[in-house]
């Protein structure tokens, strides 16, 4: 790939933190210029890294859609500063109140569309467009996996176009007055394929009514892609979206949007081959562990039906699927809630980890034990990892697992205290796992979220930010892949100074700066002969390095929906 010397001579400078007593070294991915926080999601054995960004500086406004009497803006702009903002005369206050009014009027399409997700290359710091083609973003899109061929998986919403719109005229309204409405394409949710020969939608198996939609997971280095999609609709639905999306109210693409984005369609996993050009052709549907592990639906008419789908989460090289479906019990009747205040009894029904080898679907966990459960990811030596569910002290906690397919052993490995809730992401062929465990403070009830890393051969689980420099200024929250080469993608937060909605330094009233902790896309390489710091001598270990504090775990909450990166 090659680069303008203008984006060459934009790069900036690579951060690395080294130790002499460190296993890892970490070297900043992020932030690109223009946004504040970046977050990884998947790397291959080329250690090249697939990520997004978040927090743009400078959001672009379009000042001819914003409604200037909206409660957000009168109740948080004096009448002064609107008037400066119809100039064009934008302040860092004014700038934060506008896109405030963007996020809660998703819903008005006569309002600008707020795009929060952006997604890039990491290792090269290059912005990655999946659907969008405006020079201002209207939709959300995220890169979340890229393989040895340099093929990325990622989806993305739909993205908008502002168009006029004059509804029906009818008898109340003879002289209908044209609108300017923010309308999408087709498909509410796309799933895209990045190969040396183009860009490629992956078809979903059933497209009426706006489409279809499909989000891709991940990819093999054998030419096979993963994702889940639309399979069907229910025939009650057509004949509802139909009758309501005829196009004399509004524009029939946002009608489609407005009643699919919902539960409109039927949902199911599949698997994608890639053709010689690196294009996708008819998805293969996965099925489901249905009720007690049949494949099928249960018949109990006297309670409510269950809606079973499949939603795969890797494949390896030799085409082995690993995921989760909805399993059911018709024999075990239980009370589920329906909101705050009413519920109801039903069959017991969850999502269960599931391999899907070939045509073939396989359950591992005992669904009398564990209320739930998901495998996450599986090597080239057919070694899958996941996580089941267990109340454990009144409180749902995640129990991380590991099952080798070939022996059908399941194991179940210490973490880091006895009720931590831990989930891993990514297992490479050295037998190393990755993913997101939490610690414990010492004297405290305090938990956080570390990255961990777990040796099956050698059956030991670190905290990541042990393996760190004791100097080092970041703190590894979630590790989110490892290629075979041992290097690990990351997402840390580490303190560095404020900067407002424009980009702008933030002061106290006496001039100094003020700091803040952003979440940053990190890679650790693995340091030859380096051995664990000891950075303290006290007999507990409370896993805090001279990196930043835990204040930022609501950043987290940025992360795309099922944001996981596959397969290198």
């Amino acid at each position: 790939m090659k680069f303008s010397p203008l984006f060459v001579a934009m790069l900036p400078a690579v951060v690395a933190f080294t130790g002499q007593a460190a296993t890892y070294q970490v070297v900043e991915l992020g932030p690109i210029d223009g946004y504040k926080s970046s977050f990884v999601s998947g790397l291959n054995n080329n250690n090249q890294v697939v990520g997004n960004l978040s927090n743009r500086f400078n959001y672009p406004i379009d000042l001819n859609s914003v409604d200037f009497t909206n409660t957000v803006i009168t109740g948080n702009l004096t009448a002064a500063e609107i008037e400066e903002v119809k100039k064009g005369n934008i302040s860092a206050k004014a700038l934060t109140v506008l896109t405030s009014y963007l996020q809660t009027s998703s819903t008005v399409y006569t309002t600008q569309r707020f795009a929060a997700t952006y997604p890039a290359r990491l290792d090269t710091r290059q912005l990655v467009r999946i659907r969008e083609t405006a020079e201002v973003q209207t939709n959300n899109e995220y890169l979340l996996g890229i393989n040895d061929l340099n093929q990325m998986i990622g989806y993305a919403t739909a993205p908008f176009t502002r168009q006029s719109f004059t509804p029906a005229a009818t008898t109340t309204t003879p002289n209908p007055v044209t609108q300017q409405l923010w309308v999408p394409s087709p498909m509410h949710m796309a799933g895209v394929i990045f190969t040396d020969k183009g860009k490629y939608i992956l078809p979903p198996s059933y497209t009426d009514y706006g489409g279809g939609y499909s989000v891709g997971r991940g990819l093999n280095n054998t030419g096979k892609v993963i994702g889940y999609g639309s399979s069907n609709m229910a025939a009650d639905i057509q004949t509802s979206i139909a009758k309501a999306c005829d196009g004399s109210t509004e524009p029939k693409d946002l009608c489609f949007f407005r009643n699919a984005v919902g539960n409109a369609y039927e949902t199911r996993g599949m698997v994608w081959q890639l053709d010689a050009d690196g294009k996708p052709g008819t998805p293969q549907l996965l099925g489901f562990l249905g009720d007690k592990n049949s494949g099928k639906a249960h018949t109990r008419t006297e309670y409510p039906a269950v809606t079973y789908t499949s939603t795969p989460n890797d494949i390896n090289d030799h085409g082995l699927v690993v995921g989760a479906s909805m399993y059911s019990d018709s024999d075990d009747i239980r009370y589920y809630l329906i909101d705050a205040f009413t519920g109801r009894d039903e069959v017991y029904h969850a999502f269960h980890a599931t391999i899907f080898d070939g045509a073939e679907l396989k359950s591992f966990i005992d669904t009398k034990e564990w209320s739930s459960s998901y495998a996450t990811g599986v090597n080239n030596k057919n070694i899958i990892t996941g996580y089941a569910v267990k109340n454990i002290n009144s409180t749902d906690r995640n129990r991380f697992f590991v099952y080798d397919y070939n022996t059908q052993k399941l194991t179940f490995p210490a973490d880091l205290f006895a009720s931590a809730s831990t989930a891993p992401e990514a297992i490479n062929d050295n037998n190393l796992i990755v993913g997101t465990t939490e610690s414990a403070t010492a004297g405290t009830s305090t938990r956080r979220n570390v990255g961990f890393l777990y040796d099956i051969n050698a059956n030991t689980f670190k905290d990541i930010n042990t393996l760190l420099s004791c100097k080092s200024a970041y703190t590894i929250v979630t590790a989110t892949d490892i290629n075979e080469k041992n290097v690990i993608v990351a997402t840390a937060i580490k303190e560095v100074e404020r900067r407002d909605v424009k980009g702008e330094l933030v002061k106290d009233s006496a001039g100094n700066v003020l700091k803040e902790e952003i979440a940053v896309a990190v890679q650790l390489n693995p340091i030859a002969n380096g051995s664990i710091d000891n950075c303290d001598n006290s007999a507990e270990q409370t896993y805090e390095r001279q990196g930043a504090s835990f204040g930022l775990f609501g950043l987290l909450a940025l992360l795309p929906l099922a944001l996981r990166r596959r397969r290198h």
